[in-house]
């Protein structure tokens, strides 16, 4: 039995956001592999870096990385950017330049402390409006993702790649949901999409009821959404299957 620590925040952690790793725990192609959840709901990079003691402890044979919508998140109005200051106890202002050495810092750590295979999975849309600045600055952090993993020779999964062809191609099928919710700053729409999910709703009923086609509030996924991080990683393990 091969150990996949799946690291990263609350698209991992699967308490406000559909849960890819019970997609991958029962995938039957995956049943040599016992998968362990690491994802903590509002970290930023800096903080799963924190962490990371608790993921070499693990010591797996894979790492699954997907952090960093916080840290862009952070940056999208001074109200946020106070919030996360506050409530993630971080050091210094969150900035692209700071993502990129906490994201480096942590692929460093890992390949240095555990002998595991390691991938980094580019980051999910924010909203679903691709035009809107959340979208362009998931792009420049995107850049980063992929600029890691090409230096520490890693893999690279490309979620975000994945998401913007789908809707891309599915925009047509808005006509059939209600008006889209669109991105707000603040936890606003989280809040409405949890207190909706509290009353009986799966994830995918709140997205529709949200005219949303991968996420559930802009910022965290229905079971499109996360089934595609599951096919990504589903993927990629079995190519490795000799190991």
């Amino acid at each position: 039995m091969k150990t996949v620590v799946c690291f990263g925040a609350s698209l991992t952690a699967g308490t406000v956001s559909f849960d890819y790793l019970e997609l991958l725990r029962v995938r039957p192609t995956l049943a040599d592999f016992h998968f362990i959840n690491h994802g903590v709901n509002g970290d930023l990079a800096w903080n799963g870096l924190q962490r990371l003691d608790q993921v070499i402890a693990e010591r797996p044979d894979f790492v699954t990385i997907l952090i960093g919508t916080n840290d862009v998140n952070a940056i999208l109005s001074d109200r946020n950017r106070v919030r996360y200051l506050s409530f993630n106890h971080l050091p210094v202002d969150p900035t692209l330049p700071w993502y990129e050495e906490n994201l480096r810092l942590i692929v460093i750590r890992l390949k240095q402390e555990t002998t595991a295979r390691l991938a980094l999975l580019s980051l999910a849309v924010i909203g679903e409006d691709l035009d809107h600045e959340a979208n362009r600055q998931v792009e420049r952090y995107n850049e980063v993702v992929r600029r890691v993993a090409q230096d520490e020779k890693i893999a690279y999964l490309p979620l975000h790649e994945r998401m913007v062809a789908y809707l891309l191609e599915h925009e047509a099928d808005r006509a059939q949901l209600p008006p889209r919710l669109e991105y707000r700053d603040g936890l606003t729409n989280v809040g409405n999409a949890v207190a909706l999910h509290a009353t009986g709703l799966s994830w995918d009923e709140v997205s529709h009821r949200n005219g949303l086609l991968l996420t559930t509030d802009c910022l965290h996924l229905n079971g499109v959404g996360a089934g595609m991080i599951a096919s990504l990683i589903e993927a990629w393990l079995n190519e490795r299957h000799d190991l």
